[in-house]
């Protein structure tokens, strides 16, 4: 077979050919020129990064005999063998993993070179050795006769034991910069006449993530499929997105625009596209708009802390997401969190006038009341937190799980939604409760905690099919109601001032509006420590 893929064809076979890795080629460059060569290196970072081709490379070098400024001269005996040389040993752990080659390789260590001055290792995939083989492997690898080195290579630095880091040098490998991929693939297009637009190989870089080969990899599968590589055809075969559907998305979030939302997120999921990539190009143009509404003042109905809340959920999002939920559920849930937070101009009409004025009238008369309330001292009332925006609805809730909530209760509810989230059947049902967890129950109520922003808004417009779910797999009914965490941190708090008060939580109807307390002699810290986990709250 003649034909070379690009990545093999062009993969460095001198210092002088690594890209993006300045830092590590000089550090290996001067060792060779000062004869001060480790016995084991650790080279770790992510795949494509040139970790094999400078183990590779280093080998070469160290074995050349006329080296210049630390770099094989590729003229000499040496250089000239290196590809057929019996003394450059590459072992692929992942196949080879087991004590037993370990132990083989071990005998062989012993044996001198047979043409090169040192006979080197090359373990790629490292971490995938067994504790056996590694146990093997320690005593050779921290004292290796003269003429031996070590170069291991891994993805994954954290699997391999602190006992081997300990006898390597270690490098670590770093993500290419897309400025150096798309020179490189400019290069290579240039060298191979492919036929191309610069947005594509810009794409091509993007989607790389920093690895060369994957680079590659995807010009030389667009290089064969199409006369001329476009940025249509990248998107087409490679499964990408334009930037102009991550900007319209975004656009559509700033203008409280829900259908266009719906109807792009949809368009996405029927394309079957990676979600790591279209979160990973919404984060980049947000955080561009973030820097512009700061930087020139641009007009925006979301200003840069909704920028920023929206790159950390998406963050949190990345980090947290179970593989078996629709991840576009969640990530639709997300940005519809935000049309609230936007100020869409809208045309005021005479009913809508009408409509604020009303309003406004009821307010002042709550506010009355309210005020009036505060004055009685024989019922105090419970402190309303101005930052916790919830409808009574929400209040109502809360307060009748307060009355009767016990820890016991509360460790059964855990049980059962456990089970809930085992046996539910409904994608749209488990998408929305897959990141919650009971924090307070009753023997009818539960109060239910979200961990990402925004989506307990979501999550109780949906309370009654979830109950009804729930009920379903459980075979118990309760009225749930769902609560950010930062949220509930501030009722419980609540909750602990009103005990200080003497006060004590009395169910209400949900059909009324306030709420009402009855003052109380109690032992604050023996309540407290029935409903909640004392550990995560003090009592004053």
């Amino acid at each position: 077979m003649s034909y070379k893929v690009l990545y093999r064809k062009y993969r460095p076979d001198s210092f002088e050919g690594l890209i993006g890795q300045k830092a590590i080629v000089e550090i290996l460059k001067n060792s060779i020129i000062e004869q001060k060569i480790a016995h084991a290196y650790m080279f770790s970072g992510p795949r494509g990064t040139g970790k094999t081709s400078t183990a590779r490379i280093l080998a070469k070098s160290v074995n050349c005999l006329e080296p210049k400024d630390g770099i094989a001269c590729g003229s000499c005996q040496n250089c000239q063998n290196f590809n057929t040389s019996p003394d450059i040993i590459e072992i692929d752990a992942a196949s080879n993993n087991g004590v037993d080659e370990i132990r083989e390789l071990i005998n062989n260590v012993k044996i001198m070179p047979t043409m090169l001055k040192y006979k080197v290792y090359i373990i790629d995939e490292v971490h995938m050795l067994t504790p056996s083989a590694f146990n093997a492997l320690l005593l050779t690898l921290e004292e290796p006769p003269s003429h031996v080195i070590f170069i291991l290579a891994t993805t994954n630095l954290e699997k391999v034991p602190i006992t081997i880091l300990s006898r390597c040098q270690k490098f670590d490998f770093k993500r290419i910069q897309q400025k150096d991929v798309l020179k490189q693939l400019t290069y290579i297009c240039e060298e191979e006449k492919i036929s191309y637009d610069e947005e594509a190989l810009e794409e091509i870089a993007a989607l790389s993530d920093g690895g060369m080969r994957d680079a590659l990899s995807i010009l030389d599968q667009l290089s064969k499929s199409t006369d001329k590589i476009t940025l249509e055809s990248v998107i087409k075969d490679v499964g990408s997105i334009s930037n102009q559907r991550i900007k319209d998305l975004i656009e559509a979030v700033d203008q409280n625009e829900v259908d266009n939302i719906v109807h792009i997120l949809d368009e996405f999921r029927n394309s079957s596209l990676n979600y790591k990539v279209v979160i990973k190009k919404m984060m980049d143009y947000i955080a561009y708009l973030a820097v512009e509404v700061l930087k020139n003042g641009i007009k925006c109905h979301l200003d840069y802390d909704d920028y920023k809340k929206i790159i950390i959920e998406l963050n949190d999002m990345m980090n947290k997401i179970n593989v078996s939920v629709d991840p576009y559920l969640i990530l639709e849930v997300i940005l519809l969190g935000f049309i609230k937070t936007a100020t869409k101009p809208t045309e005021i009409t005479k009913e809508k006038e009408m409509e604020a004025k009303e309003t406004i009238s009821k307010e002042k008369e709550e506010e009355k009341a309210e005020k009036k309330q505060e004055i009685s001292p024989e019922k105090p009332q419970i402190t309303k937190d101005e930052t916790t925006e919830q409808d009574e609805f929400q209040q109502i809730r809360i307060n009748n799980c307060f009355v009767k909530a016990t820890k016991e209760d509360l460790n059964r509810v855990k049980e059962e939604w456990k089970q809930f989230l085992d046996n539910e059947t409904s994608a749209k049902t488990k998408g929305l409760v897959a990141d919650t967890v009971p924090v307070l129950a009753s023997d009818s109520y539960i109060i239910i905690e979200t961990t990402i922003k925004h989506q307990d808004k979501e999550l109780n417009q949906a309370t009654s099919l979830i109950e009804e779910s729930f009920k379903r797999i459980v075979k118990k009914s309760y009225k749930m109601i769902f609560i950010e965490d930062s949220l509930w941190q501030k009722e419980k708090e609540k909750y602990i001032k009103n005990l200080q008060s003497g006060c004590k939580y009395q169910m209400k109807d949900e059909s009324t509006t306030t709420t009402s307390v009855k003052k109380e002699n109690t032992n604050i810290e023996n309540i407290a420590t029935d409903i909640f986990d004392m550990n995560k709250i003090e009592v004053k």
